[in-house]
């Protein structure tokens, strides 16, 4: 991120506090402009090698507006980087590394299918 913030195609990192007990919440203000109306967050799902939630190049103005408000469901992924296979696996590097890519199976499977970990919910603050 500081390396785009650097050669002008973002404009700032945010970062929030760990989620201390399930369910829970984090919150942060931030202001966006015409310039930069993409947001991009992600979050570790934690302890694990190194899955994560988030979005990517979310744009919040839309149809000439800013969106008023907006719930993004959020999916596991797997960044590729360790081998791990479970929330407590101990670092185990990807040698090749591999791609980023959604986690369809194990560990999260809940009556069958993945659900969604949580929700990025975004509210217009005037």
């Amino acid at each position: 991120v500081n390396s785009a913030i650097s050669d002008g195609s973002a404009e700032f990192v945010l970062l929030g506090g760990g989620i201390g007990s399930v369910p829970g919440s984090v919150g942060l203000d931030f202001e966006i402009s015409r310039t930069f109306p993409l947001v991009t967050l992600v979050s570790m799902i934690a302890p694990s090698p190194d899955w994560f939630v988030g979005v990517g190049g979310l744009d919040l103005f839309q149809n000439g507006d800013w969106v008023e408000e907006m719930t993004v469901p959020l999916r596991p992924y797997d960044a590729g980087t360790d081998s791990g296979e479970t929330y407590r696996s101990p670092n185990e590097i990807s040698d090749p590394k591999e791609t980023i890519h959604e986690i369809l199976g194990a560990p999260f499977i809940h009556e069958g299918k993945v659900a969604p970990m949580g929700e990025f919910i975004f509210q217009r603050i005037d």
